[in-house]
């Protein structure tokens, strides 16, 4: 089943800590009765700078996902932190929408910060962060490419030793438009880049030095080998999730109309040829090159995996035999985290046996019937017993681990 099959493959990524990387911090206050504060985000470098970023100044816990994926395991994997409320910082390309249903339907409130692109998103969480959260930027302006993913790591690590605010641009960035949407006049502004995509801010920092708006400082991030195999890995493991995502709709008979199809495979036959040739300019020694070759074959991976979940959660809404094997994944899933948590799951568990069984039969009322009595019951069960899975998401974290 596509499930099983796929959500093996993302558990292993996320065991791996790469692309599925789950980082957790303890929540505001450090204690089990605390306020409790989700950020769920994709592997996307912008988009997971600033949610970890955001993460380091409130405690909040930071749940990372493949961009653009949806596994029905990373409920369950929210759940057991006991929030008191879900921050997705990023579009539904990049978390897709089905994320926020599931949460909400454990009766959790969930906020999104996005915008249309990535540097939308950067504005967004930035203003966000501070009518909302109360968090002020103090110190410089940190500007860098968003496409950068070593630049972007360096420019998290300077964010947070100087309290800074970290601002995404390419070359048709109106950086003064930008400081005036987010109402900062800094006095200090450091560009961080690498060779390879940093070129376009040299009209930026010219303009900043015209319009003599601030104190500017430059800072070059070298490609090393180590960078340059980080991006070459990175990019051939979402090429992998392109591929199991296109099998596993064949397998599934789920029809693709040829144009969007054969765009899929387009995407995936450039991405190889990327990572080949960012492989061999890697064995040559060219890490600066190797680098970009692998981004821009992530980039069209990430095309790829788009075009194809789009497919996949349209098929789940259109077919209730589809959306009943979801509803068990992802339910059973919740099911293990409370019954970890000592919460009493009998019920539940056995209308997922039925659920099971109506998916098996094909009896698309009796799934339909199913699935909401589920989600009413689940929705109950954990609401009054959600301080009970943070007390022992509590436990787990600050005194149950090596």
């Amino acid at each position: 089943m596509m499930w099983k099959k796929l959500v093996s493959v993302l558990i292993g990524l996320i065991l791996l800590g790469t692309t599925g990387a789950v980082s957790a911090a303890s929540g505001s206050g450090g204690s089990a009765g605390a306020s409790v504060t989700v950020i769920l985000v994709s592997d996307n470098a912008a988009d997971s700078a600033l949610a970890h970023y955001i993460a380091n100044l409130t405690g909040s816990v930071v749940v990372t996902i493949p961009w653009g994926v949806y596994d029905p395991n990373v409920t369950a994997e929210i759940a057991g932190y006991g929030p008191d409320l879900v921050i997705i910082i990023g579009g539904p390309d990049a978390v897709p929408q089905q994320y926020a249903s599931d949460i909400q339907n454990l009766g959790i409130p969930v906020k999104r910060w996005w915008g249309e692109t990535r540097y939308g998103t950067n504005i967004a969480v930035i203003k966000n962060a501070t009518v909302e959260l109360g968090i002020k930027f103090k110190g410089p302006v940190i500007i860098v490419p968003g496409n950068d993913t070593a630049a972007i790591q360096v420019a998290l690590q300077n964010a947070l030793k100087n309290m800074g605010v970290i601002l995404l641009a390419n070359d048709t960035t109106n950086i003064t438009k930008v400081m005036m949407k987010i109402k900062v006049a800094p006095s200090n502004v450091t560009i961080i880049r690498s060779r390879v995509f940093g070129v376009h801010l040299n009209r930026l920092m010219e303009e900043l030095k015209r319009e003599a708006m601030c104190n500017c400082t430059e800072i070059d991030v070298n490609i090393t080998a180590q960078m340059a195999l980080k991006a070459i890995n990175a990019s051939e493991e979402r090429l992998g999730i392109a591929k199991e995502l296109l099998q596993n709709m064949t397998e599934q008979n789920v029809t693709l109309r040829p144009g969007p199809k054969m765009m899929i495979s387009r995407m995936i036959n450039i991405a190889e040829n990327e990572i080949r040739a960012a492989k061999e300019a890697y064995e040559q020694g060219y890490y600066g090159r190797a680098y970009g070759q692998a981004i821009a074959a992530r980039a069209h991976a990430d095309v790829a995996i788009k075009l194809a979940s789009h497919k996949w959660l349209d098929e789940s809404e259109r077919n209730p035999r589809l959306r009943g094997d979801m509803t068990f994944w992802r339910v059973n899933a919740t099911l293990c985290v409370l019954e970890k948590a000592g919460v009493d799951v009998t019920l539940l568990t056995k209308l997922l046996k039925q659920l099971k069984e109506a998916v098996i039969n094909g009896n698309r009322e009796q799934i339909e019937a199913i699935i909401e009595q589920i989600h009413d019951i689940l929705k109950q069960i954990y609401k009054q017993n959600r301080g009970i899975v943070r007390a022992h998401s509590f436990e787990m974290h600050h005194h149950g681990r090596g």
